[in-house]
Order: C-alpha cells, then sequence, then structure tokens
C-alpha cells in the first residue's frame, strides 16, 4: 500500500478530553486503521470509537462530544489522496459506525422513530467543507454518499458548478477545480445522473436556489442539457492548456464516464 501519513494539531484545544471522549484519542485509532503499518482492523477501530461516545442515555449530558468527533473525521479524510486506498477504507469505517446508535439521532413523528445516521458530521461538513482540499475531499464525499451515508448531491452540483460553470480566472488552481469536479461523476455518477436527469427531484425554492447555474451554463437546473454541458466541458479540459495531466487524466475518465451512463443507462 502506499505510504500515508496522517497528522492532526496536539495544541488545538479541542484535542484536550472532554466528559471522557478525546479527539486525539479518537486520531489514533484512525491512524492505526487507516495507514499501511496500522494494527487495527475495521471492527477494532469501530469498537475503539464508539466506545469514546456517549450511550444514547449519556447523549443529553455530551452534547459537544459528536462534533468533536466529526471535526477528527473531517481532519483526516481531507488528507487521504484520493487514490489512496486508505479513503476506500475509511468509508467501510464511516459506514460501520453509521450502524451504531451511538452516532445516531433520532425524533418522532406520529409515533414513528425516524433515525438519522451521523447527522453531526453531515452538520460540519456542510459548514467546514475544505475548499483548499477540494479533490480529495470530493472524492471521499462522493464515496460516502455512493455507499448510502451521506446524501452528497449539493455538494455534488456546488462543486461542478465552480469547475465548470463559473467564469472567473482560477490561475494555478484550474486543475484542482477540474479534478474535483471529476471526482463526483468518478465514483457517484450514476448517482447523481439519477437525481438531476432520470429521475429528477422536486425543484424546491431552496433547490433553485442552491442548485442555480453559472454564468458559463444557462440552461435548466435539471436535465440532460445539463448533463452534457459538463461533459462538454470535461472534454474541452482535457484538449485545453491550462490543465496539468493529472487533471486531464481525470476529466477524460469523468467524461467518458457521463456519455456511457447518459448513452447506456437510461430507463
Amino acid at each position: 500500500m502506499a505510504a500515508l501519513s496522517l497528522k492532526i494539531d496536539e495544541e488545538d484545544r479541542d484535542s484536550k478530553e472532554v466528559a471522557g471522549y478525546s479527539s486525539w484519542n479518537a486520531f489514533h485509532v484512525l491512524k492505526r486503521y487507516l495507514e499501511p503499518d496500522g494494527d487495527l482492523n475495521m471492527n477494532q477501530a469501530a469498537i475503539q470509537l464508539l466506545k469514546m461516545l456517549p450511550s444514547e442515555e449519556g447523549k443529553r449530558f455530551n452534547a459537544d462530544q459528536p462534533d468533536l468527533f466529526s471535526c477528527v473525521f473531517l481532519e483526516v479524510a481531507e488528507q487521504i489522496p484520493y487514490h489512496h486506498p486508505a479513503q476506500v477504507r475509511f468509508v467501510r469505517l464511516l459506514k460501520r459506525l453509521a450502524a451504531c446508535d451511538r452516532v445516531q439521532s433520532c425524533y418522532i413523528e406520529e409515533d414513528c422513530t425516524f433515525r438519522y445516521s451521523m447527522f453531526d458530521t453531515k452538520i460540519t461538513l456542510r459548514e467546514w467543507f475544505p475548499w483548499e482540499s477540494a479533490v480529495n475531499m470530493s472524492s471521499f464525499v462522493a464515496r460516502t454518499w455512493a455507499a448510502g451515508i451521506f446524501n452528497g448531491i449539493n455538494f455534488a452540483i456546488w462543486v461542478i458548478k465552480d469547475g465548470l460553470e463559473d467564469d472567473y480566472d482560477r490561475e494555478q488552481y484550474y486543475s484542482e477545480f477540474i479534478s474535483a469536479a471529476a471526482m463526483w461523476i468518478i465514483y457517484s455518477g450514476q448517482l447523481l445522473f439519477d437525481e438531476i436527469v432520470q429521475f429528477p427531484v422536486e425543484i424546491t425554492e431552496y433547490k433553485a436556489k442552491a442548485w442555480n447555474t453559472g454564468p458559463l451554463y444557462t440552461g435548466p437546473i435539471i436535465g440532460l442539457e445539463r448533463w452534457r454541458f459538463w461533459q462538454k466541458a470535461f472534454s474541452v479540459a482535457v484538449e485545453g492548456v491550462k490543465v496539468d495531466n493529472e487533471g486531464k487524466a481525470n476529466a477524460l475518465k469523468a467524461a467518458n464516464l457521463m456519455d456511457v451512463i447518459a448513452r447506456d443507462c437510461m430507463w
């Protein structure tokens, strides 16, 4: 397995223990599971992490713990390269954790109890998405979406819009914008296609604002036209001079996948 050396800020105040939970200890469990020379398997890592969190009864008295837990997870996630096997291992661990009541929130409606897994992590991600690590994080969240952990549709549209529909000068970061946009197609393209083309969701007032288009694309918010625009934009990036070889490789994969999905995966 390729080398991987994860880090966390030891001096950060959130690394200190809070009601039995320590971000520093949680980080070391992740490190022992994710790094190539780690000594924990998925089940061992999951149990050690979950033991740090309060039980269903204890959640009322330790409201800060899930939020701190989420910050550690996302800080680690942005360090893992999108092409590294550890990212897949991390997503598998999250799926395992999501099945436990210690990371679930619930509400009752008409005598029915509904549970949300890792709700705090979803909120933290929305408020803290690290755009400086957009390629790795786009890949990570796209994989979690495909695994059924998070719903990544908003992030997918925002990142793709930034990379393909906006006309401002990205200078030396253009390749990263293209690669970040490509991650959503490579790792969750069929899901995205279903949401905006094949089985489009209802466009509420919120979605109309959140999914609005950039200046380079003036067509409908959802539908095959937008999908084809993105596909063409990736193809243009492959032939352009502003995108590095890595960005071109990712753009080519995305363009090819978009063509196959639109051509062969319609029902």
